[in-house]
């Protein structure tokens, strides 16, 4: 079903003069400092014409048209204050589209139409538009942006569970480079709830919460290579182990399990479940070899510790002095992450706000840290000794209008150090990129009090945002970037 966005957001970057609310008349002659560019000759002749104008879109113009730049193929893929506003190979998820479009059965239509004050594009133009972008969005070369260099660009991967979509975010410029169709059923979302990169980092792997298949891609081309069937389940957390040959999956039901992979073979090896053995378990992490299999219960007071092989299953206790339970609004421990190196895991408790720091081998605990509201994801900086911790509900004393926090763990003190406050709205994914220097920080933005999005996505939802900060500055690297439908898990190659 064809939709209309109306009216200004928080972001405010469409595509002709809508930064800081300042519009300007766009005329439809083109500046001659601009006519040469590397788009194909179709493509050049509408974009010179009634986008990149005196006013618009151009050299001169663009810091007061949401910074977008259309003078060039090469600035059109440095994107405006929104981050991307073409994504090759994908119309659907390129707001640019959506702004010259005034045709319903040619997709999306956002208002106000480009040019803003000029004459909307004929049906041909935006058809030809559209097909560009279908075929890659190439130059007047026939390069597509982005496809140098497969083996080595660096990348982020964040789920949009709302859209079963994956944004693929280029880490050299922070601009989504690629969206990818996830999951095996087109008659309903499968909400891709957690995604992974293997520790050797040749493919990812992501589970569905509402679906019966774990998917296997390639980080180069990140295209499907393999699926395996593990039946029904609440499928919520993917851990690989070091050796990239072994995946567990955690089904987060009343009676819960855990299903394991081989991912060589891509076949479901086994499945550890039994009556009232696992309750609502969660979070994983592996011990150093592997054969040792650790779940936070996201309800009580405690996780398991699982030995596969035996099979033996034990409960630790995170509470000294408290029975083991699994009852509500104890501690729920959410997530747990593991330093082998260190011999430590790191758990966060989303009812009492802490993270919890246990000692591997005796598995006690060490330390409590206080945390922000609601912890639940975590990335570990080995190169900085630090723990960036994502408190989604955590209130923003710098912008009161968004939500949540980043709070920073110094693991030689075990204290806090830094609360990131940025124009964050329940941040849950996050990862650290130790060779550049990175943190990305994704959004979910699915509360309907929070930021109004930028455009419209292509399935039922809100779209959600993502931020990347300089570890170095602590700045942002650029302004946060939408993407789709509730982008919940992040991971990096």
């Amino acid at each position: 079903m064809n939709k209309t966005a109306r009216g200004l957001t928080f972001l405010c970057f469409p595509l002709c003069g809508l930064m800081f609310i300042f519009l300007m008349a766009c005329q439809k002659k083109a500046d001659p400092a601009f006519t040469e560019t590397s788009f194909p000759d179709e493509i050049e002749e509408i974009i010179l014409n009634k986008c990149a104008t005196s006013g618009c879109h151009n050299d001169k113009s663009f810091v007061n048209a949401a910074n977008l730049n259309l003078s060039s193929w090469q600035t059109l893929f440095e994107g405006s204050v929104n981050g991307a506003v073409v994504i090759p190979f994908a119309p659907e998820h390129s707001s640019f589209l959506q702004f010259i479009n005034t045709y319903e059965d040619l997709g999306i239509i956002a208002e106000p139409t480009m040019p803003v004050n000029g004459t909307p594009l004929t049906r041909d133009e935006v058809m030809l538009m559209k097909q560009w972008v279908i075929q890659g969005c190439p130059n007047k070369k026939g390069e597509v942006a982005f496809e140098s260099n497969p083996e080595t660009r660096a990348k982020a991967y964040i789920s949009n569970q709302g859209c079963d979509l994956v944004s693929v975010v280029d880490a050299q410029t922070g601009l989504v480079m690629r969206t990818v169709k996830v999951g095996a059923d087109d008659s309903q979302i499968e909400l891709p709830h957690c995604l992974r990169t293997a520790p050797d980092g040749k493919y990812w792997y992501v589970c569905f919460a509402n679906g019966t298949v774990v998917q296997k891609f390639e980080t180069n081309g990140d295209k499907l290579v393999a699926q395996v069937n593990i039946g029904a389940g609440a499928w919520n957390i993917i851990k690989i182990a070091p050796d990239s040959k072994t995946a567990f999956v955690s089904d987060l039901s009343a009676n819960g399990k855990f299903a394991i992979i081989d991912l060589d073979k891509m076949i479901l090896k086994s499945v550890l479940s039994g009556s009232g053995l696992f309750t609502f378990p969660h979070g994983m992490e592996t011990s150093a070899d592997g054969d040792t299999l650790y779940a936070t219960a996201q309800y009580g007071n405690l996780i398991y510790r699982i030995i596969p092989a035996v099979p033996q299953v034990d409960q630790i206790v995170l509470a000294k002095g408290q029975a083991p339970s699994t009852n509500p609004q104890l501690l729920d421990p959410h997530e747990i992450l593991s330093w082998t190196e260190k011999k430590l895991h790191f758990i966060t408790c989303q009812a009492s706000n802490e993270v919890k720091v246990l000692r591997a081998g005796v598995d006690t605990v060490m330390y409590t840290i206080p945390v922000g509201t609601y912890p639940l994801e975590m990335s570990l900086s080995k190169k900085r000794n630090l723990l960036f911790v994502v408190c989604q509900e955590e209130g923003n004393p710098i912008f009161p209008f968004f939500k949540g926090s980043v709070h920073v763990i110094d693991l030689n003190t075990m204290t806090v150090v830094r609360k990131v406050y940025e124009k964050f709205y329940q941040p849950h994914g996050v990862a650290v990129d130790d060779d550049l220097d990175i943190l990305y920080v994704s959004s979910r933005n699915a509360d309907p009090t929070g930021p109004a999005p930028h455009h419209i996505s292509s399935c039922a939802g809100r779209n959600g945002f993502y931020h990347i900060i300089d570890l170095n500055t602590w700045q942002l690297k650029r302004p946060p970037a939408e993407i789709s439908v509730d982008p919940y898990s992040l991971d990096i190659r």
